[in-house]
């Protein structure tokens, strides 16, 4: 008797090593900004997952990306806009708290 073939993988329950980074940035700037919300998008049309960060009336979606020097987080889909390396969470999360405007940071 053979085992039937796994189903297609659950879009929900979508795991890769971008998702990993960004729900660990998502968890580290909810920890250090109260009010700050994160959403993971997973989008249909074959893009890499990003993590929407808002806070009051501003958003900025930040994405993960592979080059010669490692994963690093970037603003939206750009591979030039590195915000810092993924090894570095409380630097990625210092950046964009200052661009959606949060002057007073932990540890500093």
């Amino acid at each position: 008797m053979h085992a039937s073939p796994p189903g297609p993988a659950d879009p929900g329950k979508l795991t890769n090593q971008r998702v990993v980074f960004l729900e660990a940035l998502s968890l580290t700037l909810r920890e250090r900004y109260s009010d700050v919300s994160c959403e993971i998008s997973r989008l249909t049309a074959g893009l890499p997952p990003t993590l929407r960060v808002e806070r009051q009336e501003v958003a900025e979606d930040v994405g993960c990306d592979l080059s010669v020097d490692g994963w690093a987080f970037v603003w939206g889909f750009d591979p030039r806009n590195v915000i810092g390396p993924v090894a570095d969470l409380r630097r990625a999360a210092f950046a964009v708290a200052n661009v959606l405007g949060i002057r007073h940071h932990p540890d500093h």
